[in-house]
């Protein structure tokens, strides 16, 4: 049994139905309305549990529509009786059926040991009748959004095999007055919160791989540096005392290196530093300004953006350096492309391209088989779910006011405004699963 954050443990409910681990369900996308029909009524609950139930019905709800891959019935449309929220796994298949829901989310919230609530939790495929799914969970009352969170990666697991991502983070800018700090929420655009005070420009976010720490630059001595800061705030802790500027750095797979874009040796290039800012190699050694890198998943390979060709493009290469050995990989007509950020996956590259406004492109590793997922206004900064299934980035939703952060599924390419800010935020950085 694996250890989970804020005391959540997470044990499989006896069902008595031996498939219900190996059943597996598709799923359809067939436009932005697409996708599997699912009901998720408020959870039963016994002597306490009320406001529970609620919270944590409306927070699954939440999470299936954000995936992109959920159509979530309206509880207007429910016909099944009250009267049957004693039991969880009684269910009136008929009832669901009929409004067209062809899963159904259930549970029930009733009081644990230590003064702390027990929520059981199921989900029923209406087709084949019966139960598919069951977990129970015991935690503080006030970590009802967590249990929602993990019943929803439990539910996008079993349709798809791939654990969700609710209850990682977003990192980004956001503009507070003349300065620009860092600030971190939930996935959803909840729970925003400060993290720095650095009272200047405090910009481009990464995360670290286990995501205990942040890498930003910051211009807080007037000149930038790079720093670290645990995503819970407090003081950051200085990086890099040199000549020259470094911006937009990303930690390794191991999380014992940085790669950045460094000035102290004359124009910008890429180079890998240690976590103490001393230098280990130039990746790339031009004239031109190389900008922007992003790791592959292996770390053999760095994307970035240069200035080489004349217009800035993205291109690839080699983590070990060498002249000679950077290719581009953008071709879409646009005269101007930057941005680019690698897959998790490790087959996708996303990056910026200008036309008609900056629209996000991702394109195969090797620049094939480009799209463009974004056709109006200014969009920008493009950053991958752990997954690979989500790109969240800034946008002024073609509205030509404050940008503010949009999350898109790939499986549908609709945008979801998460953030609302009225001055702008950008350069979102998406965390690891947590």
């Amino acid at each position: 049994m694996k250890k989970l954050v804020s005391a959540i443990v997470v044990v499989s409910i006896v069902l008595g139905c031996a498939n219900i681990a190996s059943a597996q369900t598709d799923i359809h996308i067939s436009g932005p309305r697409g996708g599997f029909p699912v009901a998720i009524p408020k959870l039963c609950f016994s002597s306490v549990g009320a406001s529970e139930s609620e919270k944590i019905s409306n927070q699954i709800s939440k999470n299936l529509d954000i995936s992109g891959l959920f159509k979530v019935v309206n509880p207007n449309s429910f016909v099944e009786s009250a009267s049957k929220c004693s039991q969880p796994k009684e269910i009136a298949y008929s009832d669901w059926s009929v409004i067209g829901a062809e899963g159904v989310v259930k549970g029930v919230v009733s009081p644990a040991e230590g003064g702390q609530i027990a929520v059981e939790m199921l989900l029923f495929d209406v087709q084949q009748q019966k139960p598919v799914l069951g977990k129970r969970y015991t935690a503080p009352a006030s970590d009802t959004k967590k249990i929602g969170d993990r019943f929803s990666n439990e539910i996008i697991k079993y349709f798809t095999g791939d654990l969700g991502i609710f209850g990682s983070q977003i990192a980004y800018v956001s503009k507070v007055g003349r300065f620009k700090e860092l600030f971190v929420m939930d996935i959803d655009g909840s729970n925003p919160r400060k993290l720095t005070q650095d009272k200047g420009l405090a910009i481009t976010p990464s995360w670290s791989p286990s995501g205990d720490r942040i890498v930003y630059t910051s211009y807080r001595t007037r000149k930038p540096e790079l720093y670290f800061i645990s995503p819970e705030g407090g003081e950051p802790q200085r990086v890099t005392r040199l000549d020259g500027l470094e911006i937009g750095a990303e930690f390794s797979r191991s999380g014992r290196e940085i790669v950045t874009s460094a000035s102290m040796l004359g124009s910008p290039n890429i180079v890998l530093m240690d976590l103490r800012g001393k230098l280990l190699r130039k990746i790339t050694s031009s004239s031109a300004i190389d900008v922007s890198p992003s790791w592959s998943p292996d770390n053999s390979k760095v994307v970035f953006c240069s200035n080489r060709g004349g217009g800035p493009q993205i291109y690839i290469t080699s983590a070990e350096g060498g002249s000679g050995n950077a290719r581009r990989i953008s071709f879409t007509g646009s005269k101007y492309c930057t941005s680019p950020s690698w897959s998790p996956n490790g087959d996708k590259i996303a990056f910026v391209c200008r036309n008609k406004g900056n629209q996000i492109y991702v394109s195969d590793a090797d620049g094939s088989n480009t799209s463009q997922l974004t056709f109006s206004g200014d969009n920008e900064d493009p950053s991958w779910s752990p997954d690979g299934k989500f790109l969240v980035f800034s946008s002024d939703f073609g509205k030509r006011g404050p940008r503010n952060i949009a999350l898109m599924p790939l499986a549908t390419a609709q945008p979801r405004q998460i953030s609302f800010s009225r001055s702008e935020d950008g350069q979102p950085a998406w965390s690891p699963r947590f």
